[in-house]
């Protein structure tokens, strides 16, 4: 790695200096953003590069038969195999003529994915059959389709993502993306008008402290009627400190342009490990990140889940979230400010904090502190292992994952690089 610890603390006295001043003149922005890219130690970086490992849309179901009830955008055929994630689920209503019944889903699916299957479901909730569709079809009528029936169909899970974020933005850091790992399954609740979002946190690859909450872009704030947290008590219940990174305990909260933001936790390290230090503050080791834990450095800990569950004042508007609006974000404080650092979809946001006044093309350089992985059981990087490297002058790589630097120089290539692990020995396990 061409990473020095001489080399870090020049980049962060450099940026301390540039980002001090909100003038745009006092601002070095080729300065800035080469320092960026010699630190993200992936070389020829695709300037075109959205970051995106996934895909939605929406498809309108229909049919004439009342023995269907309800309808599943399923990732895989259920009949022929294991592995089928539920990407979309919802309840068949009356038309508006009373001659049939219908339902608009909105799915996600992985980039790599370009055909799914539509399950048609009883009341009992047994399968009645499935039928294949490719992304991007409008609609799809069951009445007109053969229904594969055959067989014994496997059990279908909700769909899962993986969310790893790479802590102190704008500032470079090792990108090794396990700063923040989590977990996020969204699944249709016991109601037609819910949803479920079952949150994670894996692992911790920080001793700075931050927050985390989830943003529902596009979601209009009113059209929620609550949120509740299944199992009683927030993540970090109990913590014993003043709360400023997310200045409120309450569960919903408003953002700064009106939509919905679940607050998960004021510090990822008390949710994951309700300890204090010997003065009194949060033990703030990293958790999950190291395979031989060093003593007062890191630490293994359980996970931490909570399932937060959305109730919408409509049905149309829950069957309509797709992963695609799920937004999880961190806050944390530098250079005396307020910083969010959101999915690359999303990375100016100013969800909560107003961060850039209306200057965030200073910091537009294609490079992205969070990662969203469509595969459930991802596994992170071990502490100080980006997932993968590139050097343009060697032409070497490096990292558990060489395929994603490749993914890097080019987005239209390797876009299933998290299938592929090149060197398991530098993975968290």
């Amino acid at each position: 790695m061409k990473t020095t610890s001489y080399f870090s603390l020049l980049i962060t006295l450099t940026l301390s200096a540039m980002l001090l001043s909100c003038e745009k003149e006092k601002f070095d922005k080729n300065a800035y953003d080469e320092l960026v890219d010699y630190q993200f130690l992936i070389d020829n970086v695709d300037k075109e590069h959205e970051w995106r490992l996934t895909h939605s849309d929406t498809i309108t179901i229909t049919n004439t038969g009342e023995e269907i009830y309800a309808v599943q955008v399923l990732t895989k055929n259920p009949y022929a195999g294991s592995g089928a994630e539920i990407a979309a689920e919802g309840i068949c209503y009356l038309n508006e003529q009373k001659d049939g019944y219908t339902t608009t889903l909105a799915y996600t699916l992985p980039l790599k994915q370009q055909r799914a299957f539509i399950a048609a479901k009883k009341s009992d909730g047994s399968y009645l059959g499935v039928a294949p569709f490719d992304f991007g079809t409008d609609a799809i009528d069951l009445d007109r389709v053969v229904m594969q029936t055959a067989g014994t169909p496997q059990t279908a899970t909700p769909q899962t993502f993986t969310y790893l974020y790479e802590e102190g933005f704008p500032l470079p850091e090792d990108f090794d993306y396990n700063d923040l790992v989590l977990r996020v399954t969204k699944a249709k609740g016991p109601f037609s008008y819910q949803v479920d979002l079952t949150v994670t946190v894996e692992a911790i690859g920080i001793a700075q402290s931050y927050a985390a909450a989830i943003l529902l872009a596009g979601v209009d704030y009113d059209d929620i009627d609550q949120v509740e947290i299944l199992e009683g008590s927030t993540m970090d219940q109990g913590y014993p400190m003043m709360r400023y990174l997310i200045d409120s305990e309450k569960t919903l909260l408003r953002s700064r342009s009106g939509e919905p933001v679940i607050n998960l936790f004021e510090s990822g390290h008390y949710a994951l490990n309700h300890e204090l230090n010997s003065i009194g503050s949060v033990q703030t080791l990293l958790y999950n990140t190291e395979t031989t834990p060093a003593v007062d450095i890191s630490a293994k800990a359980e996970p931490v889940t909570r399932t937060f569950r959305i109730s919408f004042k409509s049905w149309e508007a829950a069957r309509l979230l797709s992963f695609e609006q799920i937004d999880p974000f961190i806050v944390h404080e530098y250079n005396s400010g307020l910083w969010e650092i959101h999915t690359y979809r999303y990375k100016f946001e100013e969800t909560l904090h107003s961060i850039y006044n209306g200057k965030a093309s200073f910091y537009d350089n294609h490079i992205s502190w969070a990662l969203v992985v469509p595969k459930s059981d991802f596994r992170w990087s071990v502490e100080g292992v980006p997932l993968g490297t590139f050097n343009a002058n060697t032409s070497e790589t490096f990292g558990p994952y060489t395929s994603f630097a490749d993914w890097i120089k080019d987005q239209t290539l390797n876009n299933d690089w998290y299938e592929r692990v090149a060197y398991p020995q530098y993975l968290y396990y």
